[in-house]
Formats: structure tokens, sequence, C-alpha cells
């Protein structure tokens, strides 16, 4: 029996382990080009709409990413399709610090081709099909809140590093433990299950994207599509360019370092909403996953407006700080996504479905883009140094544009009224009852 025990706290820890390398790698590659916008700027020429247009096309890639790697993991197994997306991720993130300053489009290039090595689909897939009903929410939130610590890892490694190509070349951190999965990460006994069927010919194998917009899925994927689009919105409003944000707002409150001041609030700030992401996820397990989303996006609704009134209106620099505890609270029900999602779908199209709604969601949000060009749009001044300069003035220029997350907020509440909760959270290989 404690062998019995030793093996399966192993697969346990194994298995969290590839899901947090996972995550915190997509949160690690994806988001450390917010943290070097002032240095790309400076090295390529180009200004903060171009580079909010790089940040959102890297996530526009993601979808053909997640039907790739989606299929390939609900044909071939969740473990393979996992550490080849990492893997994936991995190699053409680095490339990126091997483009010099006049290539500016091979870098975004390389930004998007990264972005294809999607993983958070097959990782909640995984973990959904490996946890109890009573344990997925907790052990959800906990995943989800990973790619907070590949934020803060990106946040100290800019720290710690002054020259952006090599910060870019420590992305090739997951390759050890890509070894280390291929020999001891088990697969999925779900899928593993459900693709004996497939072999004896009891379940036909399908092309997944055809299928879950298919009759008998469509209205879910739509919905899930929606809701998940407002909810990156919201993020990606705000999140992708909240360190330049504070760089302004220490700046303008004399701060001597103000860039450093910055990416060490953002620390506190990544803290707060790991924490809050598992704490969303856990209390889903006890109230169930719609509630929890909704008292989490209202914690979200109130930020937004403390953000609006006392950045736009009524200044006041330490309740602007205060509100972005709040809205960072509020990003806690994104912890709920992937096991809400996984127990809504069968376990054929569970890893597509998963994958393909995430990213089209955080794809099509174009949060960093729309907000980098309201910016450009509403600050007279051009350069860094003028902008760094004028830092009120570029503040509430950037601010207005971030003010898009609150609406993103209300779209969440209005659409979450129509998304179902799990009629059984019980996860099995083949098919269950059709959610309606």
């Amino acid at each position: 029996m404690s062998e019995i025990n030793k093996a399966t706290r192993f697969t346990t820890v194994v298995i969290l382990l590839a899901a947090f390398i996972a995550w915190m790698h997509d949160g690690y590659s994806l988001v450390i080009i917010t943290l070097l916008n002032n240095q790309l700027k400076s090295f390529f020429g180009v200004n903060d709409t171009a580079i909010g247009l790089v940040i959102s096309l890297q996530f526009v890639f993601t979808v053909p990413g997640a039907i790739l790697f989606g299929e390939l993991g609900d044909r071939f197994g969740r473990k393979k399709a996992l550490i080849l997306s990492i893997a994936w991720d991995a190699i053409f993130s680095s490339l990126t610090s091997l483009v010099p300053s006049n290539g500016f489009i091979l870098f975004a290039i390389l930004r998007m081709v990264s972005g294809l090595g999607v993983s958070w689909g097959i990782s909640f897939s995984l973990i959904s099909e490996y946890f109890s009903s009573k344990r997925r929410g907790a052990a959800g939130g906990l995943v989800h809140s990973t790619f907070i610590i590949g934020y803060m890892g990106a946040i100290i490694t800019t720290l710690l590093i002054s020259s952006w190509q090599y910060c870019f070349l420590t992305a090739l951190f997951p390759l050890p433990f890509l070894v280390l999965f291929w020999f001891a990460l088990p697969e999925s006994a779900i899928w593993t299950e459900y693709d004996k069927s497939v072999k004896v010919g009891k379940v036909k194998q399908k092309f997944r994207l055809k299928e879950i917009f298919s009759r008998k899925w469509v209205k879910l994927t739509i919905l899930l599509t929606i809701l998940f689009w407002f909810a990156e919105t919201a993020y990606h409003a705000l999140v992708d360019f909240a360190p330049l944000f504070f760089e302004y707002l220490f700046a303008y409150t004399g701060a001597p370092n103000y860039a450093a001041s910055s990416r060490l609030y953002m620390l506190v700030l990544m803290v707060i909403a790991a924490l809050g992401l598992f704490f969303f996820g856990f209390l889903s397990d006890y109230i169930g996953r719609k509630k929890a989303f909704l008292i989490d996006n209202i914690v979200g609704i109130i930020g937004g407006i403390l953000f609006a009134i006392f950045t736009l209106l009524i200044f006041n620099n330490t309740i602007v700080l205060v509100s972005s505890v709040v809205i960072t609270l509020g990003f806690g029900l994104h912890g709920i996504f992937g096991v809400w999602s996984s127990e809504l779908y069968d376990t054929e199209v569970r890893a597509s479905a998963n994958s393909i709604i995430f990213s089209i969601a955080r794809g099509a949000s174009l949060g960093a883009f729309f907000v980098g060009l309201i910016s450009d749009a509403l600050n007279p001044f051009t350069t860094v140094a003028e902008r760094i300069a004028n830092p009120f003035v570029s503040l509430q220029a950037l601010g207005t544009g971030m003010l898009l997350s609150l609406f993103a907020f209300i779209g969440v509440f209005i659409v979450l009224h129509f998304v179902p909760e799990p009629k059984d959270k019980t996860i099995t290989a083949l098919s269950k009852e059709d959610i309606r």
C-alpha cells in the first residue's frame, strides 16, 4: 500500500509539473515582450501600436496552433502533444534573440510562429482527466496560477538581464524538463481507454475542429468562445501594457528608478493574481464553476470602475494602485476556464475544444493592439524619452485605452448567464449525455 501511495504521489507530481511547465512557459514567453516594450521600441525604432500589434498577433497565431496541437492531443494522446507544443514554443521564442535592428518584420514573424505552440488546452485536459471533480477546480486554479509564475520569472529576468536578446534566449528553460516528461509523464488513463475504443472500432476518429462546431456542440462552443473572449479582452487590455503604465505612474511620482519600481510592483500584483486564481478555482469545487466565476467577475467590474474614476476623472495615484489590486483579484476567474470547459465536453474533443476556444478568445481579443492604438492617438509625444518626460499625459492616454477592460468585464457578466453549469462533473472516456 505504501508503494502504491508513493507511485500515486509521484504520478500526481509529474502530471502537475508538466502542466506547470507548459503554462508557466506560455506565460513567460508571451508576456516578456510587454516587459521589454521600451527597449524593443528603441532598438527597432517603432511605436506602441507596432509593439501592441505584435503582442496581439502572437495570440492570434495560437488559434492555428490550437487546432494543430488540440487535434494531436485528441488523436495521439495528451502526453506527446504537450511535450511537442512546449518544445515548439521554447525554440521559436528563443530565436527572436538573433534578430538584427533592421529586422522588425522578422521579429514579428518569429513571435507569431512561436505562438503556434499553445499547450493550455492539452494541460487542462490532462489534469481534468486525472483529478476528481472535488479537487479539479483547485488543481485547475493552481495550474493557471503558474502562468503568473511565468510572468514573475519574466519580470525577474528583465530586472537581472539588461539585454533584451539574452532575455528572449532564456525561453529555452523547459527543455531539460521535457526529457523527464518523455520518460516519466503517464498518458491520461481516460484518453487511453477512449483510444482503445477507437482501435476496436467502437468509436470513429473525427476532425475535431469540425466536430466542436457540429450541431451537438455548436451552441456551447459559441457561448464559451464569446465568454472567454470578453474575459481575455479584459485581461490583455490591462496586463499587456501594465508595466508601461506603472513606469509612467512611478515616473510621475518621482521614483528614482521608475522602470524597476514598475516591475517590482508588477511582481506584487502577480503574487496576488496567483493567489486569486487558486482561490477561485478552489471555491468553484464547493459552490460551482458558474457562481465562483460570477463572484470574481463582479470583483473585476468594481476594480475597473475604481481605475476609470481615479485615473481619468479624479486622479489619485494611491487609489489607482489599490484599484489595480482589486482588478488583479478579478482575473481569478481565468483559473476556472479549463476545468469548466473540460467538464462540458466529451473526451474525444476535449483537448481540441479547450485549446481552440481559449485560443480564439485570446487571439481575437486584440486588447494590446487597441490599447496601443488609443494611447498613440491621444498622446502628443512620440518618442520614449518625451513620454517619460511627460508621464502624466502618457499615463492618462494609456489609461484611457486600458479602460477597454471595464467594458469587457461587463460583457463577461452578460454572457455568463447563458453558459450552463455542468450537469455531471464526472469525466468518462466515452460520450455522456449531451449538454444543452
